[in-house]
């Protein structure tokens, strides 16, 4: 066989295949603005990547022929190695980027293969391969004078097995080590860049649909602004001055309602990548199908744990491809939720791609002021590390410490009279929530749509319970079906539903939610009964009730006294502050006034040890994980990295399925339609796992917990008993 018969694909030759992705590449390089080096790097990376496809049993499996190939990333190993001076870092990330092209590289990568052979095709058709390919380095200039016949030598050296030589001791640094470590302690942005084009261009020529002007905005100035005409939109002051300012990082300050998203995107302009991003999974959904109508609905991906399924539901590509472009930010526009972005700078699944994107990217970050002191953290230290070539940082109320936490910029204020809108009466009362029922539904049997908000998930559950007894009995002369509740406990397909049909609720509607309903929902109800919260997060839920200002002010009732269950969310300490705080609120308080109140708050509380604490270990926690890890992906089965997030697992969740729901999981199953197992995931505080076993078991096949807690869809999943959850727990 000559190298000519050789197969990268059962329809397409090797040599060829290697062609084409070394075209992509160096688009996919130049878009990226990569060095001269670091493009040559890049581009051989391409040209050598699939080498390792000229082993018998990958042509076999060409053939259709069943039986497992020898990887091929690592039979790729020698013969890129030997392009390079093992002392150069850029070198050596290009044969990482190759190694790993199909894996994450970690510690164990191929270790089982150290006693394996591969099953190279004969030595004369390598040597009539290694000719086409140094024919392929001169067309496209990438350098002369390679020893790429040392390959050959170097796989009779190991005898074809090539995972031996990550095992190989090297002087790297002033020091002697493996391979496999020096890999790992490669420049990690370099490494990612070169790896990034590799990937993607491998990825656009296996699509056959895709290239790499897919990968970037064009005219995305002009998109907007033919939208903006269409819709007869006039530009606002603010969003004037922002679509101006020549700086790379800025900052927005612009109350609900006025075009705070145009006046980002506007920001934005042409820039080639955008990335938006969000606190919740329902505020990316809705910003999603905004942009897609400004941008074209081929142009926007969604990131977040359930846009697979999402997308799926909702879009005609096939699985494979929204999957790969979106969940690695490579759409020109990406909107993702904030968690998507750290798990890459926390070194996740494809982090490479991500990072390098990101930073060639204008990255907005909308509702900044959402996050935790720890979120804030890693934020700041992520940053830090990588700041992206542009970055916008925006919100309603946009506390001054942020900005002084997050990086100086200019500060584009909404104009003065934008903020003397006065949408809400504050009536407080010295009393618990539920104390007050019989006026939640006083309010609804005027037709007022009654929106209730709690800090705990069992709060929500026993007061909607509360509620619907007297509904059903008709106690109150109104239909139980306009009684509605809404937590993180719902299974997907059940918390969905809930959300469409909140979209236009009828009069009447009584809703009872948790501060999922901040972020999460574009609502607009009559009037507020709340349980009271941090003074920023109170500014959220007053801003679902008379969400635009069109009616007189909303009358919001704020209930002063708290079980222990918000004290473990929020603190007491920010609780006492927010009531001290709002005591001293006018009745009737502007935008603006609330702006001050938050400032206010944050004033009070950023100084104190909690805070802080909670900050630096954010930070400390992103800048350890990256320093233990290096060019590795994270691995969460490893102890030490299991220990820095031991602190934090009030922060974290994990998705159960109810045994209710066995039979129909069962039958997806059967039909091959386990995408849809999202639909019936619920998700649980993690600790729960810990402290009750025995209402969860393993199930391996699925890689799921079921769990035997009840649940029902009018309520969601229940904890029988009284809660003791531990500080900062609780999933809302």
């Amino acid at each position: 066989m000559d190298a000519r018969g050789l197969l990268a694909k059962p329809d397409e030759t090797l040599l060829e295949h290697l062609k084409k992705v070394v075209e992509e590449g160096r688009k996919i390089a130049h878009f990226l603005g990569l060095s001269p080096e670091m493009r040559e790097k890049a581009l051989l990376a391409c040209l050598f990547h699939d080498l390792g496809k000229a082993t018998e049993s990958f042509q076999a499996k060409m053939r259709g022929e069943r039986g497992r190939a020898y990887p091929h990333p690592l039979a790729s190993l020698p013969f890129i190695i030997v392009t390079g001076n093992l002392s150069d870092p850029l070198s050596l990330a290009a044969a990482a980027a190759v190694l790993t092209h199909h894996s994450p590289l970690n510690k164990d990568l191929y270790r089982e293969f150290k006693d394996k052979s591969a099953d190279y095709v004969s030595e004369e058709t390598l040597k009539d391969l290694l000719q086409g390919l140094s024919d392929l380095l001169d067309k496209y200039e990438l350098g002369d004078h390679f020893p790429l016949y040392e390959s050959l030598k170097l796989i009779r050296l190991y005898n074809k097995r090539s995972a031996l030589l990550l095992e190989q001791n090297l002087r790297f640094g002033g020091e002697t080590k493996t391979l496999r470590l020096i890999f790992k302690e490669l420049p990690s942005q370099e490494y990612a860049a070169i790896k990034t084009v590799l990937m993607l261009a491998d990825w656009l020529i296996s699509s056959r649909k895709f290239s790499a002007e897919d990968l970037f905005l064009f005219e995305g100035g002009n998109k907007l602004k033919a939208y903006l005409s269409q819709k007869n939109w006039v530009l606002r002051e603010f969003q004037r001055k922002i679509s101006q300012l020549p700086e790379k990082r800025v900052w927005l300050r612009a109350p609900t309602g006025t075009g705070k998203t145009e006046a980002l995107l506007l920001w934005a302009n042409d820039a080639e990548r955008i990335i938006y991003l969000l606190p919740t999974q329902a505020t990316a959904n809705a910003m999603w199908k905004r942009l897609r109508a400004i941008y074209g609905e081929d142009k926007v991906g969604l990131a977040h744990g359930r846009a697979g399924y999402i997308l799926r539901k909702e879009i005609e590509e096939e699985p494979l491809d929204f999957k790969l472009w979106a969940s690695v930010f490579a759409k020109p526009v990406v909107v993702a939720t904030v968690d998507q972005y750290l798990l890459a700078h926390l070194q996740g699944r494809h982090w490479e791609i991500r990072r390098t994107l990101a930073k060639n990217s204008a990255l907005i970050m909308d509702e900044i002021h959402s996050y935790d002191p720890y979120t804030l953290g890693l934020l700041k230290a992520a940053l830090e590390k990588e700041p992206p070539y542009k970055l916008a940082l925006a919100s309603a109320t946009l506390p001054e410490f942020l900005i002084s936490l997050l990086g100086e910029g200019p500060l584009v204020e909404a104009e003065k009279n934008l903020w003397k809108r006065k949408r809400h009466k504050i009536i407080l009362h010295s009393d618990y929530l539920d104390h007050y029922i019989s006026q939640i539904i006083e309010e609804a049997r005027k037709g007022h749509k009654v929106l209730v908000i709690v800090n705990t998930v069992a709060k929500a559950q026993e007061i909607y319970q509360l509620l619907y007894g007297l509904l059903k009995n008709k106690i109150s002369y109104l239909d139980e079906s306009l009684l509605q509740l809404l937590h993180a406990r719902f299974a997907f397909k059940d918390r969905w539903e809930k959300e469409e049909k909140l979209q236009n609720p009828p009069p009447a509607t009584i809703l009872i939610s948790t501060q999922i309903v901040e972020v999460s929902l574009d609502i607009s109800f009559d009037v507020l009964f709340t349980e009271i919260a941090p003074i920023d997060a109170l500014v959220q839920r007053l801003g679902r009730v008379n969400r635009r200002g069109d009616n007189p002010p909303a009358p919001v009732h704020v209930f002063l006294e708290w079980y222990p269950g918000s004290e473990k969310i929020y603190g007491k300490n920010i609780l006492e502050i927010s009531t001290e705080i709002l005591r001293d609120i006018q009745s009737e308080p502007s935008d603006g006034e609330w702006v001050q109140a938050t400032n206010e708050l944050y004033r009070k509380l950023v100084f104190s040890p909690a805070y802080q604490k909670d900050l630096q270990e954010g930070e400390k926690t992103l800048k350890e994980i990256q320093h233990i890890l290096g060019c590795y992906t994270i691995d969460l089965s490893d102890e030490e990295l299991q220990k820095k997030f031991t602190t934090r697992k009030g922060q974290l969740s994990v998705e159960v399925l109810p045994y209710i729901f066995k039979d129909q999981v069962y039958t997806l199953k059967e039909q091959g339609e386990l995408w849809r197992l999202v639909e019936f995931l619920v998700p649980v505080p993690l600790w729960w796992l810990g402290t009750y076993p025995q209402w969860f078991s393993k199930d391996e096949d699925l890689a799921v917990y079921w769990t035997d807690l009840p649940y029902d869809e009018k309520v969601g999943l229940r904890l029988p008993g009284e809660e003791e959850s531990p500080s900062g727990a609780e999933i809302c």
